[in-house]
């Protein structure tokens, strides 16, 4: 069996999500890197912005590399923006991105929503595909059952 970790600064519901997605591993969880070790094949950084030594993934709400900041959803309100997204990266190279359309009306606090609930259905995905070192393309991991109903552009739904 896989051994993962989580690093997380605080508590999100990501966290639930990955542990659902990845219930056939081996899954710790520490707010202190300094309790991870050579036994954690991954570890998965939520909520966690500080530099991290081990083979990691981590999930950020922009479109990298655009809006690198701490509130990058509010940074894409101010900045008038029409395309935000999440962006997925292995070991700080770039894997995995999704695009969310800025309506004109948006709240920043709506589109950190939306980020979110993109982060707990595709980052626990991207994470499966990467512990078992298969290719994916985001469009086939999310299938129509899991679709926006056409509320991105990323599905062609």
């Amino acid at each position: 069996m896989k051994n993962l970790a989580i690093l997380y600064s605080e508590y999100s519901p990501t966290i639930d999500a990955i542990k659902y997605q990845l219930k056939n591993y081996d899954i710790e969880c520490y707010k202190d890197e300094n309790q991870i070790n050579e036994k954690h094949e991954l570890v998965l950084l939520v909520n966690y912005n500080n530099p991290c030594r081990f083979n990691h993934l981590k999930c950020h709400h922009s479109l990298l590399p655009a809006f690198n900041c701490n509130e990058p959803e509010k940074e894409a309100i101010l900045k008038g923006v029409k395309v935000t997204g999440i962006t997925i990266s292995h070991n700080e190279s770039i894997i995995a991105q999704y695009p969310v359309f800025i309506t004109s009306d948006m709240r920043w606090e709506t589109l950190k929503q939306e980020l979110n609930y993109l982060e707990q259905t595709i980052y626990p995905l991207v994470a499966e595909k990467i512990i078992d070192n298969e290719q994916f393309e985001i469009k086939t991991l999310l299938g129509k059952s899991s679709c926006c109903s056409g509320g991105c552009s990323g599905c062609n739904h």
